[in-house]
């Protein structure tokens, strides 16, 4: 059973120097339920309440030693009973006594002679109201410590914008919180909205139902963003709450600004382009106009990243970019875009590589194309000068008109492509138009898929190897198998060329395994010779994973090899890890189980998100290359590459950055905690004999100073 103690809502302390008033108060309360504890002065009461800590405490004023308004003032010094009822048990009348005795904290008084038969009720209801005032007491200790930590300002207001109450937020960006006179909302709100504030709390006030609203001003130079909810108060009062959501807004963009934009040159990618000309096409319809698609491929761009690198190669390209936008007149533009930097407009794009389009839109004569597709011609023949080096960039152009040579946006571009490739055939740098006889494309395509399914029957491809430093060890640790074909006629043809044609004509799971096989063979070989255990990643397409047992593959090719499985890695792209989620974790859990390492390709540049990489079994993540090329300059790259670094590492994922060309991107890289690096710096992808010749030279220790 529960003992009194235990129970402090029962517990009286009785302090009187009186035995008989004593014994008289504890029948008294006993009778009514209460458990009584005795003190005979105010020093032994001090005492009793540390011991019992009694619910309520009855108080004789006179007492020898320490009389009760002492032991009262005490009392109230400590924090366990600075809200304890004290009811002072006096005969005492006198004003001065009464004051006296609330001036050191007593709650209440009991005057003597005492009532008995109302003493149990008058102590219950001094108990009552107590713990009432103690459970406002919490309830407000709670509501102004939630109060404290939301970053919201919230703002008491009359229907009028009249100020009537506030709370400032914990965020110090949010709306700036009124100041003495507390005026109307429309001091801190810009003037423009006070149609909107208005239309919104008759609207709230109507209804009862809560809403909000977003907006923006200016302050400081710098564009701010908040979100306002409306709650209805009391009366005709309305609770205004201010969030900042600046951070949100801006992530928004970024995200956006990935989603839609070229990271590079800043133009628009495929994906917006497409989106651009759909609109023109639609506009040019309806007000029987035509429409121009412009395909950009400069001429012997490839020479450039291959003599001085892609860091130049980069430069080249922005500086194309840039002229292209002065080329194309604003009107002939669907519009530009609110977040253009560097004088990027809505209707040009990059599709990647060396390649551009432009939109010409609401034209009357095709003649107006030629002019423009001249202008560019011109333009981006004048030499491109960086670091001393002068370049001097052709281009081939290729033109398509709407409704003439396609009615939608996939004929429009593709016959566009088809002229740039007979301009280029004409010789490079000219404009060509294009024609229903132009076939030389389509010829080229059949011949490459012709050639490419007799590739490896005939000995055609090879894999070359492109080294991975360890930033920790500065050691080679591994290599990346990157596949080549030697076509007997076109010579080398690059992988960007016939991988995606391998996917289009159903070849690339074929491609795939003799890839994994090849590589896997060649990883034995360099352990029994070298005595070194060298991994090698492989890559696999989204079809190869998904049109085929890529696990039973990948075993197999493991098993005949006479291959650990932990010197295997396999690289994933995005796409991958976005279909059939459950089939994809399962899939890659059976890889991961067996000692096989799982590397997300090409970070960054997809639909990766926080909680799909919790969820699938990942070892480490490789950094785009698109960062890494300009975070020396680039402050919004460097800023991604530090994030995503430690974002892997928080989530026990190994990081990989690719495209490693100079010595700051290394010293970067070094600097917050990259795990290892691959790209021309260490060494360009080799072919067996002189990766080899590679492995045994003293490039251990090469990069010593950058760590």
């Amino acid at each position: 059973m529960t003992t009194a103690l235990q129970q402090r809502d029962d517990v009286v302390l009785v302090v009187d120097d009186d035995p008989t008033l004593r014994v008289l108060l504890r029948a008294a309360l006993e009778k009514s339920g209460f458990h009584v504890e005795e003190a005979t002065d105010g020093e032994e009461a001090l005492h009793k309440f540390a011991e019992c800590r009694p619910a309520v405490i009855l108080m004789d004023v006179e007492m020898p030693k320490v009389n009760g308004y002492e032991a009262c003032r005490r009392i109230r010094e400590d924090a366990i009973g600075a809200h304890v009822p004290i009811l002072m048990v006096t005969g005492l009348e006198d004003i001065d006594s009464i004051n006296r005795a609330y001036s050191v904290g007593a709650t209440d008084f009991v005057l003597k002679p005492i009532n008995w038969a109302l003493l149990g009720h008058r102590i219950r209801y001094v108990l009552r109201a107590s713990n009432t005032y103690r459970d406002l007491r919490t309830s407000e200790a709670k509501n102004d410590a939630l109060l404290r930590a939301m970053p919201d300002t919230l703002l008491v207001v009359r229907r009028s914008g009249e100020i009537v109450d506030y709370f400032a937020g914990s965020d110090e960006t949010t709306l700036p919180v009124p100041r003495g006179d507390q005026g109307m909302i429309f001091d801190y709100l810009p003037g423009e909205i006070t149609p909107k504030w208005h239309a919104l709390i008759c609207e709230l006030l109507a209804s009862g139902k809560p809403t909000h609203w977003e907006f923006d001003f200016e302050r400081d130079g710098k564009q701010h963003y908040f979100e306002m909810q409306l709650v209805t108060y009391l009366n005709d009062l309305t609770l205004c709450i201010f969030r900042n959501i600046t951070e949100r807004k801006e992530a928004e963009q970024r995200v956006h600004r990935l989603a839609f934009y070229d990271m590079l040159t800043g133009l628009p990618n495929r994906q917006l382009f497409q989106q651009q000309l759909g609109e023109a096409i639609d506009c040019a319809k309806k007000n029987n106009l035509k429409v121009a698609a412009l395909y950009i491929d400069l001429d012997n761009f490839k020479r450039i990243n291959d003599t001085l690198g892609h860091s130049f190669g980069d430069v080249v390209l922005k500086t194309i970019a840039r002229r292209l936008d002065r080329c194309v007149r604003a009107n002939d533009s669907v519009g530009r875009g609110a977040l253009d930097t560097e004088g990027a407009s809505m209707h040009l794009a990059r599709l990647g590589g060396d390649e551009f389009v432009a939109i010409l839109h609401d034209l009357e004569d095709a003649n107006d194309a030629v002019l423009v597709a001249e202008r560019i011609r011109s333009e981006l023949t004048r030499p491109v000068e960086h670091q001393g080096h002068e370049f001097v960039v052709s281009s081939s152009i290729g033109v398509s008109l709407y409704p003439d040579d396609g009615e939608d946006i996939d004929a429009l571009l593709k016959n566009a492509d088809v002229a740039m490739y007979k301009a280029k055939e004409s010789g490079r740098n000219s404009v060509r138009f294009y024609s229903g006889t132009m076939s030389l494309r389509s010829l080229e395509r059949l011949e490459l898929e012709s050639g490419l399914r007799h590739a490896l029957d005939r000995e055609e491809l090879e894999l070359h190897y492109q080294p991975k430093l360890c930033l920790k060890t500065r050691q080679i640790i591994g290599v990346e198998a990157l596949i080549r074909w030697e076509h007997p006629e076109y010579g080398n043809i690059a992988p960007d060329r016939f991988i995606p044609l391998a996917e289009e004509c159903g070849l690339i799971t074929q491609l795939g395994e003799w890839v994994l096989n090849t590589a896997c063979r060649q990883a034995k070989k360099w352990q029994d010779r070298f005595g070194q255990r060298i991994s090698v990643a492989v890559n696999l397409s989204s079809q190869q994973f998904f049109q085929s047992d890529v696990a039973n593959a990948v075993f197999q090719a493991l098993f005949e090899a006479s291959l650990m499985p932990s010197l295997l890695q396999l690289e994933l792209t995005e796409s991958i890890l976005m279909h059939d989620i459950q089939e994809t974790i399962d899939t890659m859990r059976q890889l991961k189980d067996s000692g096989i390492a799982l590397v997300m390709d090409d970070f960054g540049t997809g639909y990766s998100s926080l909680s799909y990489l919790q969820r699938f079994p990942l070892d480490a993540l490789k950094i785009d290359r698109s960062f890494v090329m300009n975070l020396e300059n680039n402050q919004d790259d460097a800023v991604i590459c530090s994030t995503i670094i430690s974002m892997a590492h928080h989530l026990g994922l190994k990081v990989v950055a690719e495209g490693v060309e100079t010595h700051a991107q290394l010293g970067f890289m070094s600097d917050h905690g990259c795990d290892q690096i691959q790209g021309y710096l260490i060494s360009k992808p080799l072919p067996v004999d002189e990766l080899e010749a590679f492995l045994v030279s003293p490039v251990n220790g090469k990069f010593a100073d950058y760590g």
